[in-house]
């Protein structure tokens, strides 16, 4: 308060200064001199003016760090505990986001869609440590000297004009097609695609799927685009499933025609880190989708997924498992059908060199000529885990009270092309 009064006082000195300057000086000094006096102590005198309220506030803080340092301190702290409650509140919602709501109307459904850029490195991550538990859940070593002694197969062993049969109860049918030109425009598309614009993979899917329809065929028939839905496409670097096994999601959709492709975009740094298919006489063209676990004592599990046991082998001699490595290239895509036992090439990962290789992976579902409609049942546990799942369970279920149809184990269900490319994004 000293300090204000002080320059408030001085603010007015110049009045009292300058009329007996004036008077002494007056025959001396000339009009414009004494103006510009009196002008510069006015700037002078506003300049101090305008300093009033900052002294005001200095001197305030100099109280405030003076007197009321404790007072500060529990201010601060509480205005921490206010933090803390609001995060733990935020964690509670997305808790309850993700166990209670269905996965297509959570908030990581959200996130899902307006970041794409950080889906997709949440994607990355996730396939980079899945291996992993899966290799300490179920180790591969008894399956080395079997893998490291398998024959290669490529391109070159297939004849070209032999079509792979995609029938639904069709057991080991694949091939390996050269399909380069695809290329470029499958990486470019890739980039899009992870920036979260799917336009131009879907562009550039379909002009690979017309090269590899006339590879495929069911029931001795040709079949066409329009009858192709894609389901779930895997883009990620590095082999995430290092285990024996042919794909659970085809248990939603029972009795569908359909096959998969594996397309290799990059090669891996080293050799090796492709996939092995894997043959035996043990998988019946009736077998709900299996895995061959191997267990303690050199022993292997055949197990539905998820794991319910069917059967056990006293080893891998006895199982009938025989593998094939996948020679391929960048520009090769590999045709198979849907009971085709396949595994990502674990020895990267037990060398502890994780595979460098990038391959997209698709699953496409061949409908009926003329119908827009695939099976779908609505109980596997994908459903309760993937957004696109969730929301495909919904839709199929609100188009079954639609119809009142009364039994809904199995639901014709519409879907168009792309609705389910994406497992991590519902259209619905």
């Amino acid at each position: 308060m000293g300090a204000a009064s002080r320059v408030a006082s001085e603010s007015v000195a110049p009045s009292s200064i300058e009329r007996p300057l004036k008077t002494t000086l007056e025959d001396a000094t000339s009009p414009e001199t004494t103006y510009c006096i009196y002008l510069g102590s006015l700037v002078t005198a506003i300049d101090r003016v305008a300093r009033i309220p900052k002294l005001i506030v200095e001197s305030a803080a100099n109280c405030v760090l003076s007197s009321s340092t404790s007072e500060l301190t529990t201010h601060l702290k509480s205005k921490s505990i206010r933090s803390i409650k609001a995060i733990l509140v935020l964690i509670g919602l997305l808790a309850f986001s993700v166990y209670i709501l269905p996965p297509h109307r959570s908030a990581l459904a959200l996130l899902y869609s307006f970041f794409p850029g950080m889906t997709s490195q949440l994607r990355q991550l996730i396939s980079s440590a899945t291996p992993r538990y899966i290799l300490a859940q179920a180790p591969a070593d008894i399956l080395l000297p079997h893998l490291n002694a398998a024959p290669s197969i490529s391109t070159k062993d297939f004849d070209m004009s032999e079509p792979v049969d995609v029938s639904s109860d069709a057991v080991a049918q694949y091939k390996i097609i050269p399909t380069t030109s695809h290329l470029h425009s499958l990486r470019a598309a890739l980039d899009s695609y992870n920036a979260g614009k799917p336009g131009q993979m879907q562009e550039a899917l379909d002009s690979l799927l017309s090269d590899v329809i006339p590879h495929v065929h069911r029931d001795h028939s040709l079949i066409s685009l329009d009858q192709i839905v894609y389901y779930a496409l895997i883009k990620e670097r590095g082999g995430f499933a290092p285990f024996i096994h042919w794909d659970t999601d085809w248990l939603q959709f029972p009795g569908a025609d359909g096959f998969q492709i594996w397309y290799l975009l990059e090669e891996n740094d080293e050799e090796g880190g492709n996939m092995f298919l894997a043959n035996t006489d043990d998988l019946r063209e009736d077998d709900l989708p299996v895995g061959y676990v191997p267990f303690e004592s050199d022993r292997i599990l055949k197990a539905t997924s998820p794991d319910i046991p069917l059967k056990i082998f006293s080893n891998l001699t006895e199982s009938g498992l025989e593998f094939q490595y996948l020679d391929m290239h960048a520009g090769d895509c590999l045709i198979f059908s849907k009971r085709t036992l396949h595994m990502s090439d674990p020895r990267p990962w037990l060398a502890g060199k994780p595979p460098t290789r990038l391959a997209l992976n698709v699953r496409l579902i061949i409908r009926d000529k003329d119908e827009d409609a695939i099976s779908f049942w609505p109980g596997h546990a994908y459903q309760k885990r993937f957004p696109m799942n969730s929301g495909l369970k919904s839709w199929a279920l609100k188009q079954a009270k639609q119809a009142n149809q009364a039994m809904r184990i199995v639901i014709p269900v519409q879907v168009s092309r792309f609705d389910m490319l994406d497992f991590l994004k519902s259209p619905w």
